[in-house]
C-alpha cells in the first residue's frame, strides 16, 4: 500500500510532464513523493523472547502483507521499557520510526522513572490484548490458588517483575486483594523474570501464556489463575480470580505509536494497514496461538483508551508511593 499522487501515464503524458519540469514546475517534486518509500523501523523496548517481542513480530510479519514495505524490528530494552521509547521520542517524525507501547509506560511515568508518557507520541493503533496469569515455581509446592493464598499468609512470596512497569501495579493489586505477605524482586523484563521463576530463584510472577507456556510444559512452573472475567478458551481448565471470589482482572493492551509530529498521512496509512491486518484470519489465529486476542483500536479510540488507563494508573501509583 502506498499513498501517492499520480498514476502511470503514456508517452504523450510523459512528454508533457517533461516539458512542465523543464519549465520550472518545482511543486511536482513534492507531489510525486510516496509513503512508504522505504523500510519502517519498529522499536520494541523489551528483550527478545518476551510476550511483547513475540506479539510485535507477529504484527510486523502479517502487516507486511498490507503495505508496500517491510518492518525492521529493533529491540532496545532497558529500565522497564523506557530506554527504547525515550530513544524513539527523539527520532525523526517522518513515518519511518514507530514503536510498541503498553500500560507499563504509563506506570513508569507516574512512578517517576521517565518523563515521557503515552501523550509524548502519536497513537496509531492497538493490536492485541494479552491476558495475564499468576504463575508459581514448581519448587513452591502449591497447586491451587487457595494453597498459594495459604502459603502467602504464613510466608513472604517473592514476586518477580519490572519495578518500573505494570507488574509493579499488578503485584500490589494481587498482594492486597489476596491478603498475603509479598515483595517484588526487580528484573529488566518479563523474560528475565520467567527465567528466574523457572530456576526457582523467585516464587511467583505475573506472566502471559506465550512467554511461559514452554516452561509450564517442561514442569518448571505452574499456572494457578488467569486475570480474565471468564475462563479462557485457550486454557479452559484454568480458573479465574473472579470465580475464586477476587475482583482481579489483569491484561496488557499492546499498541503502536510514532514520534510526535509524524505526518497525519503516514499515521493514516499505518492505521489502515494495521486495521486490515487485524481482520486477517491468519493474523487472528497467530495471535490466539500465543494466548492473546486481537484488540484493534484506531488512532482516536486508542487515544481515548490510553487517557482512561492513565487516570487509573496515576491513582494506583500515587497510592503505592504513600
Amino acid at each position: 500500500m502506498k499513498r501517492k499522487i499520480g498514476k502511470s501515464i503514456g508517452i504523450a503524458g510523459t512528454m508533457m510532464l517533461a516539458a512542465a519540469m523543464l519549465a520550472g514546475c518545482g511543486e511536482a517534486e513534492g507531489a510525486a513523493e510516496e509513503y512508504p518509500e522505504r523500510e519502517i523501523e519498529l522499536t520494541i523496548p523489551w528483550s527478545p523472547g518476551g510476550g511483547s517481542d513475540i506479539e510485535g513480530r507477529i504484527v510486523a510479519e502479517h502487516a507486511e502483507k498490507n503495505i508496500d514495505t517491510s518492518f525492521v524490528i529493533v529491540n532496545l530494552p532497558g529500565v522497564g521499557g523506557t530506554v527504547g521509547l525515550e530513544e524513539l521520542a527523539e527520532k525523526e517524525a517522518n513515518g519511518y520510526n514507530i514503536g510498541q507501547i503498553h500500560e507499563g509506560l504509563l506506570v513508569a511515568h507516574h512512578t517517576g522513572i521517565t518523563e515521557i508518557n503515552y501523550d509524548t507520541f502519536e497513537p496509531i493503533a492497538s493490536m492485541s490484548s494479552s491476558d495475564q496469569i499468576l504463575a508459581v515455581s514448581s519448587d513452591l509446592g502449591v497447586d491451587t490458588l487457595e494453597e498459594f493464598v495459604e502459603y502467602g499468609q504464613s510466608n513472604e512470596v517473592r514476586f518477580g517483575g519490572t519495578v518500573a512497569g505494570i507488574p509493579r501495579v499488578w503485584v500490589e493489586q494481587l498482594g492486597r486483594s489476596l491478603d498475603i505477605n509479598y515483595n517484588l524482586v526487580g528484573y529488566e523484563g518479563l523474560s528475565e523474570a520467567i527465567q528466574a521463576l523457572a530456576g526457582g530463584h523467585i516464587d511467583a510472577a505475573i506472566v502471559d501464556y506465550a512467554s511461559a507456556r514452554d516452561f509450564v510444559e517442561a514442569g518448571h512452573m505452574k499456572f494457578l489463575a488467569i486475570g480474565t472475567e471468564e475462563r479462557s478458551e485457550s486454557l479452559p481448565d484454568l480458573p479465574t480470580f473472579t470465580e475464586k471470589g477476587y475482583d482481579i482482572t489483569l491484561s496488557v493492551v499492546r499498541g503502536y505509536v510514532a514520534p510526535e509530529g509524524t505526518p497525519q498521512e503516514a499515521i493514516d496509512v499505518l492505521a489502515e494497514t494495521f486495521e486490515e491486518t487485524a481482520n486477517d484470519p491468519e493474523f487472528v489465529e497467530a495471535i490466539r496461538n500465543v494466548g492473546s486476542e486481537v484488540n484493534f483500536m484506531g488512532p482516536e479510540e486508542y487515544r481515548e483508551y490510553l487517557d482512561k488507563q492513565d487516570a487509573i494508573i496515576e491513582e494506583i501509583s500515587a497510592d503505592i508511593a504513600e
